[in-house]
């Protein structure tokens, strides 16, 4: 007998009867079938038999294709994919039981269902073999057509299901792997902009402190001298003159202040504890709030990426509890462990509902939060921020130093 492996697409129900339809060397190619047709496996050395699983299983909606032994059954397992085996137990050569148990110890082959047919009624220990061997049914030649097509139809639906559940997966994976990559890609673009931002700040700072300042300063040698002669008996010229020299002296004061905002020289000569001590000392001194600290000593000099980030980020906290917090105290505290630099701010005012603010995306002025979350993934670490009203606010701001070191830590140098 001449054994092949044939494949064909069924278009209606028939009832079992001889095959008339071309023998397996003769059969369409597979480009002819459904696209999403389901593959069904059937296994019998009786070619008359593997008419009549074809006849009973017409539908569009199944590709069968047939194995006349063991072997070929294989070979068809290795070349493509299959949602059910229909595989008669008694075959010459390796018997069904034997091929199920082969096919269930290949890990591509594993999780096929087997339904067994069998002839033999009286056979309770092969039955028992069968499940043994991974089958998920058993069923009795001659078989019930209405059986048969309900059974196939519910391993072809989990299929179905099977495969679609496989593609929304691979589907959301690749919408997760490119949501990574703009994340990534957003990142990278925060880190350019913090970095143009604080190269911008510091040559504006340079040039309030070598030129503005200056100037401011000369000028205000100048009006003393002029102050000092006028005469005391030169009247409103005189009060003036003392009034510009007190004007000329504020704009100095105030020019300095921004410099030092912009870049403060504190932190590029003395470091983060340094500027930490030397902004909540201004603020307590403008503002009248108290600031308590708690700075522990630092192991080593951190990368100025992360000095800059902290520092940005203690200035946003400090205007946000001047202007909404209506806090009586303020507790700034940084700390490191290991390869980890910790800044905690505190404060006990009005709080906010932190949830709803990030609802709203915004940025409109909003308590700065966006612009300190920026500032901390940049340098790269971790932003979190308590808050209910009534309760105050404590911000965390966490920093892996190898993690910050290598986003970037060293690109700018201190000046």
């Amino acid at each position: 007998m001449k054994t092949t492996i044939a494949t064909r697409t069924m278009s209606a129900v028939q009832v079992p009867g001889p095959p008339t339809r071309p023998r397996a060397d003769q059969s369409a190619p597979a480009s002819v079938f459904h696209e999403h047709a389901i593959n069904i496996l059937i296994v019998d050395d009786r070619p008359e038999n593997l008419a009549v699983l074809e006849s009973v299983l017409d539908d569009p909606g199944y590709r069968l294709v047939r194995a006349e032994s063991a072997d070929q059954a294989l070979l068809a397992l290795v070349v493509e994919e299959f949602a059910l085996l229909i595989l008669d137990i008694r075959m010459p050569g390796m018997s069904g039981i034997e091929l199920a148990q082969m096919i269930k110890g290949r890990k591509k082959t594993a999780q096929v269902p087997i339904i067994f047919l069998t002839a033999h009624y009286a056979e309770d220990q092969r039955v028992l073999e069968g499940y043994g061997a991974g089958a998920v049914d058993y069923l009795h030649k001659p078989v019930s057509p209405a059986i048969l097509r309900s059974k196939v139809a519910v391993f072809a639906e989990l299929h179905r299901k099977t495969r679609e559940v496989a593609q929304a997966n691979r589907t959301l994976l690749a919408e997760v792997a490119e949501r990574r990559r703009a994340e990534e890609a957003l990142r990278a673009l925060t880190h350019r902009v913090v970095q143009a931002q604080e190269t911008e700040r510091g040559n504006v700072a340079l040039d309030l402190h070598d030129n503005v300042t200056q100037m401011l300063c000369a000028i205000l040698v100048r009006s003393q001298v002029l102050a000092d002669k006028l005469s005391a008996g030169a009247g409103a010229p005189r009060l003036d003159a003392i009034k510009l020299r007190e004007l000329l002296g504020e704009a100095a004061n105030e020019a300095e202040r921004i410099s030092r905002n912009l870049r403060p020289g504190v932190l590029d000569q003395l470091g983060l504890a340094a500027v930490l001590r030397a902004t909540s000392a201004e603020f307590t001194e403008r503002t009248g709030l108290p600031v308590k600290l708690d700075c522990m000593k630092l192991e080593e000099r951190l990368p100025i990426n992360i000095e800059m980030a902290l520092y940005r980020i203690l200035q946003e906290a400090l205007a946000n509890v001047e202007q909404h917090a209506r806090a009586r105290q303020v507790t700034v505290g940084l700390a490191q462990s290991g390869g980890l630099v910790q800044l905690n701010i505190t404060d006990d005012g009005a709080g906010f509902d932190v949830h709803r603010h990030w609802a709203k995306q915004n940025g409109n002025g909003s308590l700065g939060l966006l612009a300190m979350r920026e500032r901390a993934s940049s340098a790269g670490g971790d932003f979190k921020i308590k808050s209910l009203r009534g309760t105050g606010t404590e911000i965390e701001v966490c920093i892996p130093l190898g993690k910050a070191a290598g986003a970037g830590g060293a690109a700018e140098s201190r000046t």
